[in-house]
């Protein structure tokens, strides 16, 4: 089975800030680590940067069972991918 390239290349567009519409929310780094902040203030717990991308993974993956959309896909890939950026 041959992976769309065009996905792949969207969701590393997403990652490294090229993707125009998606780059409007900052870059992913800066973002999980504002949402982290704000879910640890609303759980009273310590939520790493890591655990909010596990958590929207779920997410879509969760979403996947109703139906297989193109923006999902495109998500979880980059989701996935950018445990990579948040690793270092």
């Amino acid at each position: 089975m041959k992976i769309k390239n065009k996905l792949m290349q969207e969701a590393s567009d997403i990652i490294n800030g090229v993707n125009k519409s998606k780059s409007k929310y900052g870059s992913f780094e800066t973002n999980f680590k504002d949402a982290a902040k704000v879910a640890s203030i609303l759980t009273n717990k310590q939520i790493t940067p890591k655990d909010v991308n596990a958590c929207l993974i779920g997410l879509k993956i969760a979403r996947l069972r109703k139906g297989h959309h193109y923006d999902s896909f495109l998500d979880l890939i980059a989701y996935i991918a950018s445990m990579e950026v948040l690793n270092k």
